[in-house]
């Protein structure tokens, strides 16, 4: 079982802190759109117990990809640590009418553009977020190496958000107006 070991902070811009992974020697792996669809049970169990269901459409400058990914509850640090489970799949749509087959509902999608880099055994997202703005997230194997990475980005002293954004998002609707849930699905 693998586990998500994840920083992330809300940035003003993403331009500085793509300069200082350039500066770094990081490696640029690419620049793509993901769309993340996120699907709970009709009793919202899933949620509760603090999981998350979703699958991701992601296309890019070199390929478009699928992957369905389950997330356990989180675990008490000073990131985001969960037990996260991924496979790529060939058909997202029908991998989502299996969801529906067995009993999930979409309950809402999360749109962004990521610019992923590689450094020091960490991947790390430069994200732009419909409705939340711009994000940093490195993911790593250890607390220690996504807290080197971290420092060495310049985001050492930023607290780490533990929401993701799919939580995130949810509340920003909530706030703004609770029917434009709906209109996330509206483009597929």
């Amino acid at each position: 079982m693998g586990v998500e070991i994840e920083a992330k902070v809300k940035v003003t811009e993403l331009k500085s802190v793509a300069e200082k992974l350039k500066n770094l020697k990081a490696e640029y792996a690419d620049t793509v759109h993901q769309q993340d669809t996120f699907f709970s049970d009709v009793d919202r169990k899933l949620i509760e117990s603090g999981c998350g269901l979703r699958i991701r459409r992601q296309s890019g400058i070199k390929e478009e990809r699928a992957f369905v990914t389950f997330k356990g509850p989180k675990e008490a640090g000073p990131y985001k640590i969960r037990s996260e489970l991924e496979v790529e799949i060939t058909e997202a749509e029908t991998m989502e009418a299996i969801f529906h087959g067995l009993g999930y509902e979409r309950l809402l999608a999360v749109e962004k553009t990521r610019q992923i880099w590689h450094y020091d055994g960490c991947e790390v997202g430069l994200d732009d977020v419909v409705f939340l703005g711009t994000f940093v997230e490195v993911e790593g194997p250890d607390v220690e190496t996504v807290r080197h990475v971290m420092e060495q980005i310049g985001l050492g002293g930023y607290e780490s958000i533990r929401e993701g954004y799919a939580g995130m998002v949810r509340k920003q609707l909530e706030k703004t107006d609770s029917g434009k849930t709906e209109a996330v699905f509206d483009d597929e």
